[in-house]
């Protein structure tokens, strides 16, 4: 009991209560791990707290790492391989002393194996949250950074070519192959920061990789020296995407099938040619979101899902959804299909490629190469007596006259266009050759939307703006408004965001905007009258998250810059 009171107290002075203290203090340390790890492993008491008092406790210092203040020649104090086991970091060294950042004071194996490499020398220990100095492990020494220091100790060569798998599982490491766990590793941390894409990009002296989070690049700290690896990582990728690794000299698309902790995850891969050597960027696309698409996933707001659902429910027509590459148009898609999925509706797609897979649904993948184009699929659909056609998208006048076709003979037909706004659909299709009758008795509605950063819940704090900035960017007035900024933090890469929600413009094809069709009126006339029969634009759907406290003013600006310029100049 002696050795459990002082626990007992640190755990009290973290704000726990003695119910819940008593069992933590006497929490059973199974092999190779230590009572620190097993109480934050438990969720129950805060980090920074427990680091807190172990550092009163222990009369040792307490540091929030900075990883831009370590001395990069300390780094080479201990092998990256140790460091990643022990959760060790050298911050500083000379020929007298070391200074070493831990979280846990009852690690003694790898205190004892830390002070064997320095002996002569005298170690001052700090302490630092764990979830901190993890972090900061990471971005000074660089993903993969052990496992880098292990290929680079060993001359094995690797036959790439008897790699080849059907589906790759990265939560298992093969210590035989480094370049292989390397890769795993690179996928895998990608996976964790939520990233959607990762870009490898060979530079001129250097291996740049690079990860989309929210929308954003965000450049990931890697070993030194890692263009040593270039060809090796590189044919790694395209065996696991099964692509011919001897082709250099042209693009390849491939994709590979992989199973993670988080459930089954597919990746598109695509590979070019540049002066420095392959470029290569995969997709990421998680199989096990398939059960999250519904309507109430799309967030939108109480009038624009009544007119959406009014929409769904309509016999026949087609409906189009507008934005950029990236904007959220797939999810949209695939939430409005689920949806409506039922036993007695055929729902048939023809996408490029198929993202997700919708149980109940036909779906299509266009291969060009072989001559399964759009509007070839989309023709082959027709004579399957389908309900509900969905057409990944629109990209010339022969896809959309089908489509209209197929609208005019009683199908409900959904698809998408690259536009920045909902009504430039509308001269999109007429500059493809539609002709206006047809479009303004067939088209049903246009929704256009953007994907914006939600503020950060761990740094999200109240923010002021003068009263003639909101008003000269159009936020509506009102009492009891508020407004919020990310500060920035280490949950979110100190950017202020994380995640993100769609902002929307829905316009409903309406007997006036059908006359201004037909009287091929210019854009700004479709927008106005659009406006005036009570469409919200982007921006204005902005504000609507901006007051819920889900994003700030800039982020709306950002977004909707370039649609506010477009629709001032038509």
């Amino acid at each position: 009991m002696s050795a459990r009171k002082p626990l007992h107290e640190i755990l009290l002075g973290c704000g726990l209560s003695e119910e819940d203290a008593a069992p933590l203090a006497g929490l059973p340390v199974p092999t190779g791990s230590t009572w620190t790890s097993e109480v934050l492993n438990s969720g129950k008491v805060d980090e920074t707290l427990l680091t807190g008092e172990l550092a009163r406790l222990f009369q040792t210092p307490l540091e929030m790492v900075d990883p831009e203040r370590i001395d990069r020649a300390a780094l080479s104090l201990l092998p990256s391989r140790f460091v990643f086991k022990h959760h060790i970091l050298p911050l500083a060294g000379s020929q007298d002393e070391v200074r070493l950042a831990s979280y846990d004071v009852f690690n003694h194996v790898a205190r004892r194996l830390a002070s064997q490499q320095f002996e002569g020398r005298k170690i001052r220990w700090v302490l630092c949250p764990r979830g901190h100095l993890l972090r900061s492990i990471k971005t000074v020494y660089g993903v993969g950074a052990e496992t880098f220091e292990e290929i680079l100790q060993s001359s094995r060569t690797y036959d790439y070519q008897d790699e080849r798998q059907q589906s790759q599982d990265i939560t298992a490491d093969d210590p035989e192959a480094s370049v292989v766990k390397f890769v795993n590793q690179v996928i895998r941390e990608a996976i964790v920061e939520r990233a959607t894409d990762i870009h490898v990009e060979p530079l001129e002296n250097d291996l740049r990789i690079r990860y989309r989070i929210d929308g954003m690049l965000h450049e990931v700290a890697v070993p030194p020296q890692l263009r040593l690896l270039q060809n090796a990582i590189i044919s790694r990728l395209k065996v696991m995407a099964h692509m011919d690794i001897a082709e250099k000299r042209l693009p390849q698309d491939g994709r590979i099938n992989l199973t993670t902790s988080a459930g089954a995850i597919d990746v598109r891969v695509s590979t070019i040619p540049t002066v420095n050597g392959e470029s290569i960027s995969l997709r990421l696309l998680s199989r096990s979101e398939t059960l999250q698409f519904g309507l109430e996933r799309l967030d939108m707001s109480a009038a624009q899902l009544e007119n959406v659902r009014k929409l769904l429910a309509e016999p026949n027509g087609i409906i189009l959804v507008t934005g950029p590459t990236g904007s959220g148009k797939s999810t949209s898609l695939y939430s409005f299909l689920s949806s409506i999925n039922a036993v007695s509706r055929r729902i048939i797609t023809v996408e490029e490629p198929v993202e997700y897979r919708l149980p109940g649904v036909s779906q299509i993948d266009v291969k060009p190469d072989i001559g399964l184009t759009f509007a070839n699929g989309l023709r082959a659909i027709l004579r399957q007596d389908p309900n509900i056609v969905m057409v990944g998208e629109i990209r010339d006048f022969e896809t959309a006259e089908i489509s209209i076709r197929a609208a005019m003979t009683g199908h409900l037909v959904f698809s998408t266009l690259h536009t920045n706004d909902a009504v430039s659909g509308i001269t999109r299709l007429l500059d493809m050759g539609i002709e206006p009758f047809l479009l303004a008795s067939v088209v049903r509605a246009f929704l256009a939307q953007r994907l914006v950063r939600t503020l950060c819940n761990h740094c999200k704090a109240l923010a002021e703006y003068p009263e003639d900035y909101l008003r000269e960017t159009g936020v509506p007035p009102g009492a009891g408004r508020h407004f919020h900024r990310g500060k920035g933090c280490e949950h979110c890469r100190n950017t202020g965001y994380r995640g993100r929600a769609a902002i929307y413009e829905l316009v409903t094809i309406n007997e006036n905007l059908r006359r201004l069709i037909i009287a091929k009126q210019p854009g700004s006339a479709l927008k106005n009258r659009a406006v005036a029969d009570g469409m919200h634009t982007l921006r204005q759907d902005g504000w609507r998250r901006v007051l819920q406290g889900m994003t700030s003013v800039e982020e709306v600006l950002r977004v909707t810059q370039q649609d506010e310029s477009i629709a001032e100049t038509d």
